[in-house]
């Protein structure tokens, strides 16, 4: 881990520096994922031509090296620094809640900087509850949890134990945030719909919470507004009052179509890497609400 903190160590124009060379060698010489890429937008994307689905993809790359680098200076970037690159929006659609003595759930997709914005979140003088997945990689994923602990505010809950925990803290004001756009590992047991022009399926943890606690649902859209810069906007996505009234599934839907329409208006930062669709829609789905 010696070699990671090092790295963070280095000034962020430096580390920009890097970036710029990575980008070039994942882009033109080992190609990094890029197969996986190239099918995810053109299958989010028919309409694009080969060009411009080659010009997304060469955005991605310097995207995704960015973030990288950026992370890597979470071990030694000041409270004072992260406010002023990580700039909130209607942060009163959280606190108003937390105020009145109501704990809410964030959901978020991998957009923007995810990594900043749990420093970000951890700086706003809230309590945030904020569930991870743990890394194959033990020395990386100790670092990884190392760094995003750095601020006060931020309590890491493992995923496969984020359900226990999160009973156990039910009457902590707090806000639980959950990135909501990672691949279920048992399809059969996903909400399913269409996204991005394709059968996606979705975890039912978050709908389930909400229903379970009665907690408001929360949209958070990560965007990059400039080299090191971002915004964090926050809006509300379902309220305890309607749940009653509302289908199965339909929080779930509404999250999905709000951030659908985020990463078309952004398509250069969405995860496109990541394997979001390597599964197929089984003809049986068996969903325990």
């Amino acid at each position: 881990m010696f070699f990671y903190r090092l790295l963070g160590k280095l000034p962020l124009s430096v580390l920009y520096g890097l970036a710029s060379g990575v980008r070039i060698i994942f882009n033109y010489l080992i190609s990094y994922r890029k197969k996986v890429i190239e099918m995810n937008l053109k299958n989010s994307f028919p309409e694009k031509t080969d060009n411009e689905i080659r010009v997304l993809r060469n955005k991605f790359y310097g995207y995704l090296t960015d973030q990288l680098v950026e992370f890597f200076y979470g071990v030694r970037i000041s409270p004072q620094e992260m406010m002023q690159r990580m700039r909130f929006v209607n942060e009163e659609i959280i606190t108003s809640h937390l105020n009145n003595n109501q704990p809410v759930v964030l959901v978020a997709g991998h957009q923007g900087n995810w990594e900043w914005a749990i420093h970000r979140l951890g700086l706003s003088g809230n309590a945030y509850d904020v569930v991870y997945q743990r890394l194959n990689n033990k020395d990386f994923n100790e670092f990884t949890m190392e760094v995003r602990s750095r601020f006060q505010g931020v309590t890491l809950l493992e995923k496969r134990e984020s359900i226990i925990a999160s009973r156990d803290r039910k009457d902590i004001l707090r806000a639980i945030c959950l990135a909501a756009d990672q691949a279920p590992q048992k399809p059969e047991s996903a909400y399913w719909t269409t996204f991005l022009n394709q059968d996606t399926a979705f975890f039912t943890g978050m709908e389930r919470f909400a229903r379970d606690y009665n907690y408001p649902v929360i949209f958070v859209e990560l965007i990059r507004t400039g080299r090191g810069e971002y915004s964090m906007s926050f809006e509300s996505l379902a309220s305890p009052e309607n749940y009653e009234k509302m289908e199965k599934g339909e929080i779930i839907e509404k999250f999905a179509r709000r951030l659908e329409k985020s990463i078309i208006a952004y398509p250069d930062q969405y995860l496109w890497s990541h394997r979001r669709w390597k599964h197929t829609k089984p003809e049986q789905i068996n969903i325990k609400w």
